[in-house]
């Protein structure tokens, strides 16, 4: 989770709600994302965007409502009427909202991505890597920092942190399958 971020939380109670609601549903916001702009480049930014509006909203969510389908709800409407907005400006072209993936009825946007990726298996897969690549994957994946903010706390170029970051996605895509197959 993001410094700046937690900087423009008052109070302690509203920090604990953010991070509350950060943990329970991060990766469901990533797939919402994801599932809109197609690269995970533009999904880990709008997840970020998504964050930023939550922050602005946060006195109107009850601690006890966060595990509730209301609360869910509402981070998937933010995050997908953010990741249309963030599409819509890259591209400078509007994107008709049926194009928009959706879920199988009755399932959560987090049910699949639980059901497609072993959240621990990927975590322990990084951990397997060089630190190199160790590095850039947990700040960029699992901190969800920019390439600059990465570049910035690694002390390289932000081509560098590209460079690795794609070499380490392949590493990582063939461990996975390496792990799919021995099941």
């Amino acid at each position: 989770m993001s410094m700046i971020l937690l900087s423009m939380i008052d109070g302690e109670a509203e920090l604990s709600k953010f991070r509350h609601i950060y943990e329970r549903y991060k990766n469901m916001m990533y797939q919402v994302a994801f599932n809109v702009a197609k690269n995970q480049h533009d999904a880990e930014d709008i997840v970020q965007l998504s964050l930023i509006k939550l922050i602005d909203i946060l006195y109107r969510i009850d601690e006890n409502e966060i595990e509730t389908p209301r609360c869910k709800n509402l981070l998937i409407t933010i995050t997908k009427n953010t990741a249309i907005d963030h599409i819509r400006k890259a591209n400078h072209t509007p994107i008709p909202f049926e194009t928009v993936e959706k879920t199988e009825a009755g399932r959560s946007a987090e049910d699949l991505y639980i059901e497609t990726e072993d959240y621990k298996t990927v975590i322990q897969l990084i951990n397997e890597l060089d630190d190199k690549y160790k590095e850039i994957l947990r700040l960029r994946i699992l901190h969800h920092l920019t390439s600059k903010e990465t570049a910035q706390i690694l002390n390289i170029t932000e081509y560098n942190v590209n460079t690795r970051l794609s070499r380490a996605k392949k590493v990582l895509a063939e461990k996975l399958k390496g792990c799919k197959n021995h099941e």
